[in-house]
């Protein structure tokens, strides 16, 4: 006797629709992690209360009835309250959202509540999908979808049961629903594992692998079509980016005090990527610059309002491409790909200057050739992708303008940024003063020579520690630090320098962005952290160039460094290894080709996948070539016995191997099983029969109108000589039809 399959009851589909319709409650509102929204306590609230209405699904019924009444308007009042006060909408309604998800959690839930609860978790995951990148929350996404699937799935087969069963009636609707102080039924007593072992007695475990196999179908057929779709360009993500402000991490900004680089140095996470290009013509140190401040006062340097304005006279609006002014490369100019995280800064990475940028989407920004700098109007909430072609990567960077100037006379004239401006007290003037006697020893000094003894001044004086603080005292706090013989960090010793080549009658600017960055072996990608922030200095040479100098000790204080010292450097880069490092890696795959994933990729990857199957192709070719070539030279060569003996072997054998196919045809599987089963195992055909003549028995097939003929020839292979014109897969196909034939109807 074959056991009959057990089925749920409609209690059983009511816990089964509550715990998925709690865990997609929960996924949903995790989703507003990958948002910078101000949301946590929601987040947290609608977690705890997920677990507990898990746990017991009674706790809804035991809501006061005031609470279901004064909800809507509550939470009505706190999105107008919200919208007025934070003036950001998306935020808002996203907070609203999870209000509403947790209303839904404590409350007894009809199919249109179930419904609205899918549409406000897919409301957050829309949001998020558009404003994060994140490999993680595709993870998530697809966990939601399956919750989403099953959740709607339950509803269906809840309401079927209930039109089904007169005993349930309307009346059970009420019930499942439950009331003011009241629970339903189903949700009084619940054993989750009790009902997962039911589930699983239940399940028809074709059927999951079914649906299971269809889901990830329709994943994979998703991704092919999104590979294959073309290209448009919709713009700056529906402008949702618009409706939400993102929270700088890092100190970049055109008002950095000591201690904000610093600051941004305790954060481990990626501020960008680097891909694409040859790591053997990048230098072994590259520096990334991104904001230049020339103004210094109160403790701090900032961008002045000149400097502001400089880099504002090329104002670009919704651009995609843009030229960088570098002209002349020998070489062909290398392709860098940047992978620009949200949160940094809206100033962009840059090694110098460049030939050609390209964004992945229209942007607005300002542009200085000159400054080589680039800096968008509003700091974008979303990763931000973009190409650069031909980018400088060395330490001087020429500018003309400036050298006309300095020339004429004009350094220092009005509505142009000074880079030599000391705005200081006389004590403090008389202090750098004594420094810088001492550096130069009342030597004339050129602008590099000064640099560079200034640097060893620096170093000897004083040494680099993370955990710095200026002395205490009067006057400027950074001109104490130089006088004193405290440590410092990178910021104090750039700061320092600036004061002291201004001192000396050097032009110079402070640059803040990041130093380095760790090659990953996995994604063949550069990877940028946030603990990579950095503080230098650029000094006019005094002729026509900026050069950089780096007082920092430990660094290559001047300029580039030699062949020597820059090969020993890219030998010495530190390479990422491990799972963090496979994880990175994986990232920088999802960004190529999902996040970035644009009809330049599109061929890219079009034109590799035709490379890839040409390849095999040609390789296929070439084997199948030279085996019928050894063929052809075995049979023209001179025969003997021995070579006479086995082509009369091989063909015997084709000939038997012709003779067995149109033998035993179809029933070749079971007749070799039959052959090689020992006897004292029974025969496999007869026993197989035997199988099915039980299972449409008890399935009750026997009153099907074509039981008579498929019961006789079930007799015949399990008692009688099988023939071997007999089909036997046919048979045993048509016995497994009409068992199932029998399980639907009784459904």
């Amino acid at each position: 006797m074959v056991k009959k399959r057990q089925q749920l009851s409609l209690d059983d589909l009511h816990q089964l629709k509550w715990a998925l319709g709690t865990l997609l409650a929960v996924l949903s509102a995790w989703t507003v992690f990958y948002l910078e929204v101000e949301a946590v306590w929601l987040i947290l609230a609608v977690t705890v209360a997920g677990v507990a209405v898990f746990l017991r699904p009674s706790l809804p019924g035991q809501v006061p009835g005031v609470v279901h009444r004064l909800a809507f308007p509550v939470i009505v009042a706190v999105l107008a309250m919200d919208l007025y006060t934070s003036r950001e909408p998306l935020p808002a309604l996203v907070r609203v959202e999870l209000m509403l998800i947790l209303y839904r959690l404590i409350s007894y839930r009809r199919r249109r509540d179930d419904l609205q609860l899918i549409v406000l978790g897919l409301f957050l995951v829309v949001i998020a999908g558009v404003l994060t990148v994140s490999l993680f929350f595709a993870l998530q996404i697809l966990a939601f979808t399956a919750c989403a699937l099953g959740v709607l799935l339950l509803t269906t087969l809840v309401d079927a049961s209930q039109m089904n069963s007169s005993k349930e009636g309307s009346g059970k609707e009420v019930s499942a629903i439950g009331t003011a102080g009241a629970s339903p039924a189903w949700a009084t007593e619940v054993n989750w594992l009790r009902l997962f072992g039911k589930v699983r007695a239940a399940t028809d475990w074709r059927v999951l692998a079914l649906g299971v196999g269809l889901f990830a179908g329709v994943v994979v057929v998703s991704a092919v079509l999104f590979m294959a779709i073309p290209r448009f360009e919709l713009g700056s993500s529906f402008f949702l980016d618009r409706l939400i402000t993102k929270k700088t991490r890092t100190g970049f900004s055109e008002n950095i005090r000591f201690g904000d680089v610093t600051s941004i140095q305790q954060d481990e996470g990626v501020a960008f990527t680097v891909d694409g290009g040859d790591p053997g013509k990048l230098p072994g140190v590259p520096y990334w610059r991104m904001v230049l401040l020339d103004d210094y006062r109160e403790g701090g340097f900032r961008m002045s309002l000149e400097l502001k304005i400089e880099l504002a006279r090329r104002a670009l609006d919704r651009r995609v491409r843009t030229t960088g002014g570098v002209t002349g490369l020998k070489d062909e100019p290398t392709r860098w790909r940047f992978y620009y995280e949200p949160g940094v800064s809206r100033y962009l990475p840059l090694a110098g200057g460049f030939r050609e940028l390209v964004f992945n989407r229209p942007l607005s920004f300002h542009q200085s050739s000159s400054l080589r700098l680039l800096a968008l109007t509003s700091e974008p909430a979303e990763l931000l992708g973009f190409e650069v072609t031909g980018m400088e990567t060395g330490a001087i960077f020429p500018d003309p303008a400036y050298a006309r100037r300095e020339a004429s006379g004009l350094g220092a004239a009005k509505g142009l940024p000074d880079y030599r401006l000391l705005a200081l007290g006389s004590e403090d003037r008389a202090i750098l003063e004594m420094i810088v006697a001492e550096i130069t020893r009342n030597e004339a000094l050129d602008a590099e020579e000064f640099a560079r003894r200034a640097s060893g001044w620096l170093s000897r004086r004083h040494t680099y520690s993370m955990e710095s603080s200026l002395p205490p005292g009067s006057g400027d706090p950074l001109v104490r630090w130089l006088n004193s013989d405290g440590p410092g960090h990178c910021e104090f010793f750039a700061g320092g320098f600036a004061l002291l080549a201004r001192a000396a009658g050097h032009p110079v600017r402070l640059v803040t962005g990041f130093k380095g960055g760790n090659w990953n072996g996995f994604s063949e990608s550069l990877i940028v952290r946030n603990s990579m922030a950095h503080a230098w200095c650029e000094l006019w040479n005094g002729e026509n160039a900026w050069v950089r100098v780096d007082p920092t000790p430990g660094a290559h204080s001047v300029g580039d460094p030699g062949p020597e010292v820059a090969a020993a450097q890219a030998r010495g880069r530190l390479v990422d290894s491990g799972w963090s490092a496979r994880l990175d890696g994986l990232r920088v795959f999802w960004y190529r080709r999902v996040v970035n994933f644009d009809q330049g990729a599109q061929v890219e990857l079009a034109d590799g996948t035709k490379r890839t199957v040409l390849d095999a192709v040609r390789w296929i070719r070439g084997r199948l070539d030279a085996g019928l070539g050894r063929i052809e030279d075995w049979v023209r060569s001179p025969w003997t016995v021995t070579r006479g003996l086995l082509g009369l072997a091989m063909a015997a054998g084709s000939a038997l191997a012709i003779w067995a196919m149109l033998r035993f045809g179809r029933n070749g599987y079971w007749w070799l099983r039959a052959s090689w089963t020992r006897r004292s195992e029974g025969d496999p055909i007869r026993l197989e029969a035997g199988r099915w003549l039980r299972r449409i028995e008890t399935e009750g097939v026997d009153a099907h109108p074509d039981w008579v003929d498929l019961r006789g020839d079930l007799l015949h292979l399990r008692y009688g000589r099988v023939e071997r014109r007999l089909t036997v897969p046919a048979i045993f196909a048509r016995a497994r039809r009409a068992v199932r034939r029998r399980q639907r109807s009784a459904r």
